[in-house]
């Protein structure tokens, strides 16, 4: 994002700073109240509640006007934050719902399962752009959470794969006895970033999009969850077994 693009949101009002006024202020409205009763008609003096009365209705819709300058002001404040947090992304991966993922050398591949409720029975399976299977996760029983696979770009025999784009998916038996499918994580690199009136987004490399709003909750459920997962461990261990979970 240019510098530009954050100098705009930092100063939205530089433009209307050296327009000239074209609406009525407090200063105007006590002017024109004090000429008209300079010239009023002796005879027929301006009614002293009906005076009262504009005042008291010219405060009021000053007020509105200085509150909604307020929050207008804390809305392009907080756009500002979001696009200075969003731009600290460029370059590194998030994590976002999917399912491709890239196989490259030199970096790890980074795949989560996303349980939303208890499972038994469950498979995460890994396959190449030929749809043939190449590692496969099974697991007897997963608790809610989100848990990373731990892929290191290997086969199940422990041979490394090729370079190129794979697919996780993966599913479960829910507390009905019905199979049901489990949403993936992948990692995806930000490449730039937008800010709209809905706030920032996140153009990743594989053309897609994120709100920032949509990353940074999905973090603090995570660190949320693997602080709650620590704490538990720490207190009673021997009632909290890991299952043999890969997270």
């Amino acid at each position: 994002m240019a510098v530009s693009a954050i100098d705009s949101l930092m100063n939205p009002n530089e433009k209307a700073r050296v327009a000239p006024q074209k609406t009525m202020g407090q200063a105007d409205f006590l002017k024109l109240l004090t000429t008209q009763m300079q010239n009023q008609d002796p005879t027929n003096p301006v009614d002293n509640t009906k005076m009262i009365a504009d005042m008291a209705q010219f405060s009021s819709l000053e007020a509105m006007k200085q509150l909604n300058d307020t929050v207008s002001s804390m809305s392009q404040m907080f756009k500002v934050n979001q696009a200075v947090q969003a731009s600290m992304l460029v370059g590194k991966d998030v994590v976002v719902p999917g399912n491709k993922i890239s196989l490259i050398s030199g970096n790890a591949p980074i795949a989560l399962v996303d349980i939303k409720q208890p499972l038994t029975d469950v498979k995460a399976q890994i396959r190449d752009a030929s749809g043939t299977l190449v590692r496969e996760y099974a697991w007897d029983r997963l608790p809610v959470g989100q848990g990373d696979l731990k892929w290191d770009g290997k086969d199940g025999s422990g041979n490394a794969l090729m370079q190129g784009n794979y697919t996780v998916t993966a599913w479960g038996t829910n507390s009905e006895g019905a199979r049901t499918a489990v949403g993936t994580l992948v990692a995806k690199k930000v490449v730039s970033v937008d800010v709209g009136s809905s706030g920032a987004s996140l153009n990743l490399a594989d053309g897609s999009a994120a709100g920032l709003d949509e990353i940074l909750r999905r973090h603090a459920e995570q660190r949320a969850q693997e602080y709650e997962a620590d704490r538990l461990s720490m207190r009673k261990p021997e009632r909290f077994p890991r299952h043999g979970l890969p997270f």
